[in-house]
């Protein structure tokens, strides 16, 4: 199974200060759709992994993310890019599912039947980056949203390798050309 999944807020989308409330908010990174396109066409399933702690703030219900999630992926499909699922942790306190941990990812694995290692987790951030390294998954940062502060930060050696990329467009690229090496 080749599959990719993605951080949702900084890698499809555009990150906003107050999170996706309602359809009207989505706004998709440039290149987004392309890259997944190309990633479903070389047989690639692409799932979402994503934190929501607005849900157990009270900030929005569990209906009103699924509604977003929904118009997301319709969205997408619309400009011909289909993820299959997102995954999502609602939680605001630590726990297993919830990144930095790795039991969302590894949850997404398992539905899958996917290996941890050949799986690839793009994200934004050094949480996420945490998440794919306790799951084992391959570690790849993007620098739209919080990825180029993240690096500014400087990323912990224990988190090596990371591949980096501008955006999700060119590390799509970069990971089918991993896919049909069989990395």
């Amino acid at each position: 199974m080749k599959l990719a999944l993605l951080d949702r807020d900084g890698v499809v989308v555009v990150n906003r200060p107050t999170n996706l409330k309602k359809p009207a908010d989505i706004a998709l990174l440039p290149g987004v759709a392309e890259g997944i396109a190309r990633l479903n066409d070389a047989g690639v399933t692409v799932a979402i992994c994503t934190n929501q702690p607005e849900v157990a703030r009270g900030a929005m219900t569990t209906a009103e993310l699924q509604i977003v999630h929904a118009a997301l992926l319709a969205r997408l499909k619309e400009d011909g890019a289909v993820v299959d699922r997102v995954f999502c942790c609602t939680s605001a306190a630590k726990c297993p599912r919830r990144k930095p941990a790795g039991g969302m990812l590894r949850e997404a694995l398992a539905h899958y039947g996917a290996l941890a290692h050949r799986t690839p987790f793009v994200g934004d951030q050094l949480d996420d980056l945490r998440a794919a390294f306790h799951a084992g998954c391959r570690r790849v940062l993007v620098k739209t949203g919080l990825g180029t502060k993240a690096l500014a930060a400087g990323i912990p050696d224990y988190l090596s390798p990371v591949a980096v990329y501008d955006d999700l467009a060119a590390a799509a690229l970069d990971l089918l050309a991993g896919y049909s090496s069989g990395e």
